[in-house]
């Protein structure tokens, strides 16, 4: 038996699910900017209340899902010893487990979703693993390799993911040894 609380949490995550889902389907047929909030809903077989209830917009499940991933993402870099490869490593295969997302993303041109939370995500990353307070010389790295990594991602995926994960990674180490990373 399922305490109340228990209960509501796990109707929440299956109804966030059920709304992930059909978004993602209906983004492989249509254009983000021309799915409704009512297709969605019926689409996910839930109301709009359980939408309003989560979300004050359709880009918000996609920030929560994004936020989710990286999480995800920053919590395997911990059980990490760090090497740019590694981290680099890591970061495509999460690209490539996301690529529905990623594609559907990019197909319905709203990429800039990935630019934003990449560059939250990669400053969090780097004043965490590195040191808390960065030089303007390395805010403005750090601003050329999210800039470039989103770009990267973006035509690997374009791309269909031809390049190996490690063939990726040594990409990126390659690069960051040449800019002094």
């Amino acid at each position: 038996m399922y305490l109340k609380g228990q209960k509501n949490n796990i109707q929440n995550i299956l109804t966030k699910e059920s709304i992930y889902t059909a978004l993602m389907i209906l983004m492989s047929e249509k254009q983000f900017s021309e799915i409704s909030i009512t297709e969605l809903t019926n689409k996910a077989g839930v109301s709009r209340m359980a939408f309003y209830r989560n979300y004050s917009i359709k880009e918000d499940i996609i920030i929560e899902y994004i936020d989710e991933a990286f999480i995800q993402y920053r919590d395997e870099l911990l059980k990490e010893k760090l090497t740019i490869y590694r981290v680099s490593l890591i970061f495509f295969l999460y690209a490539k487990k996301h690529k529905k997302l990623i594609g559907n993303l990019i197909n319905s041109k709203i990429e800039y979703i990935i630019f934003d939370r990449y560059d939250i995500y990669l400053t969090q990353l780097f004043k965490n693993f590195v040191r808390v307070k960065l030089s303007q010389k390395e805010k403005y790295i750090l601003e050329f390799v999210s800039g470039g990594l989103s770009k990267i991602i973006i035509a690997w995926i374009k791309n269909d993911l031809r390049e190996s994960e490690e063939e990726m990674a040594g990409i990126i180490t390659t690069l960051a040894q040449h800019t002094g990373l």
